[in-house]
């Protein structure tokens, strides 16, 4: 049996939700998920590095088209608009739906799974129409936490949720949201919390060439991982650097990430003097992020809800950490606190407060008892939940929608 996974947010693209679909597929049963991705992004337009060399070598099927949604693009008029729509938008939608029905059909595939709610909804519910297949939506969380002045589209999601035959939520909190924010029935949601890869994240000596290039010997080490927007609170966190460095002189702050907040943040780098404490590294690969974790003591990412409502689904990044043997501080918001549990694998902060971030830091960094305490709960933690057991419950709800097994 073979399912289908739909989704813009997939390898060589980073980021938490690309890695799970990764994970699910690499671990499915019989690697009965074939994955259909973009060549291009779809926000940049631009080719995907590495996308023949990542396919060539993934152990699972996937198939690439050059995009999978419209570009963004602010129209200047409505008669622009419906030029956009009409000449670019509907061949696009009309071409996706001709190969995923042909992939379908192909593979005799019976369950669909969409990976981005907001964008690929509507091609679900359509094969779904027209080719009767079961159709699951994979949420993460920020989809449908984040506000939108455009009332279609909130209808829109509203449809899509209603018409799907089953629903993923990553954590408690996704799923509490499904059901108190959009009436979603509690039996429609599959809860399978994000996991952890423990074949690549484990501890390991400190990089030397890493140690050289940021020359960050002797040092102790912060690190945050993640796409630079302002709901990952490291604004707060560098607001938080002069403390930390009263208490800790010898620390650094390794930013790792691209994203539309890096500006605003290097700004606060010279707004409160902390050029010799703080590095960004800019987008590093996947072997090297690995070596970044192992590099750091202190892994970092003081999330928060913005008042958009936009926030973290769950957080895989703490899980990772935890797996290197690091000790984590994450946000008391969305769902990192199902992530870090405060007081055993990581400490829970305010990611509002830069007082709070100073405190859990420099605790972790000069107690080092509790240091070695949390640290080992990580390791504990991380082993149940191995991304195996992630593949393993979807591909039971894949083969219970599908009728092959009672459910």
């Amino acid at each position: 049996m073979k399912y289908l996974l739909i989704t813009s947010i997939f390898p060589p693209i980073n980021g938490g939700s690309a890695v799970v679909y990764e994970k699910i597929a690499e671990y499915c049963a019989d690697h009965a998920l074939i994955v259909l991705a973009p060549k291009r992004h779809c926000a940049t337009n631009e080719w995907l590095e590495g996308w023949q060399q990542y396919d060539s070598t993934a152990p699972f099927q996937v198939v690439r088209t050059t995009l999978l949604r419209p570009l963004v693009v602010v129209s200047k008029s409505r008669l622009q608009s419906l030029y956009l729509f009409l000449c670019k938008d509907i061949p696009l939608y009309l071409k996706i739906l001709r190969l995923s029905m042909k992939l379908i059909k192909q593979h005799d595939i019976k369950v669909v799974c969409i990976g981005e709610l907001n964008s690929l909804g509507w091609l679900g519910i359509a094969l779904k129409r027209l080719l009767g297949i079961k159709l699951i939506c994979y949420i993460h969380g920020e989809e449908v936490t984040t506000d939108t002045p455009y009332r279609n589209f909130s209808r829109n999601r509203k449809h899509y949720l209603k018409h799907a035959d089953a629903l993923v939520a990553v954590s408690k909190f996704t799923r509490d949201y499904l059901i108190n924010g959009f009436r979603v029935p509690e039996d429609k949601i599959t809860l399978i919390p994000n996991g952890v890869d423990l074949n690549v994240f484990a501890p390991a000596e400190k990089s030397a060439a890493l140690l050289q290039r940021y020359n960050l010997q002797h040092k102790k080490i912060m690190l945050t991982v993640g796409r630079l927007v302002p709901r990952k609170g490291i604004d707060k966190t560098l607001e938080a650097m002069p403390a930390i460095i009263k208490a800790v002189p010898d620390v650094h702050y390794l930013i790792v990430g691209i994203g539309p907040y890096q500006d605003k943040l290097k700004q606060l780098v010279q707004q409160y003097n902390l050029q010799d404490y703080v590095t960004f590294t800019g987008k590093i690969s996947q072997q090297e992020l690995v070596q970044h974790y192992q590099l750091c003591d202190v892994f970092i990412m003081a999330n928060r809800t913005m008042p958009d409502g936009d926030t973290e689904g769950f957080g895989l990044v703490f899980l990772e950490a935890n797996a290197c043997g690091k000790p984590v501080v994450g946000g008391k918001a969305g769902g990192a606190v199902e992530a870090v549990q405060h007081g055993y694998n990581g400490l829970s902060v305010n990611g509002y407060q830069s007082a709070e971030i100073a405190d859990a830091v420099t605790l972790l960094l000069t107690d080092d008892a509790k240091y070695q305490q949390i640290s080992q709960n990580g390791l504990a933690l991380v082993q149940q939940c191995r991304f195996e057991r992630c593949a393993e419950r979807f591909d039971q709800l894949c083969k219970q929608l599908s009728g092959k097994i009672d459910g």
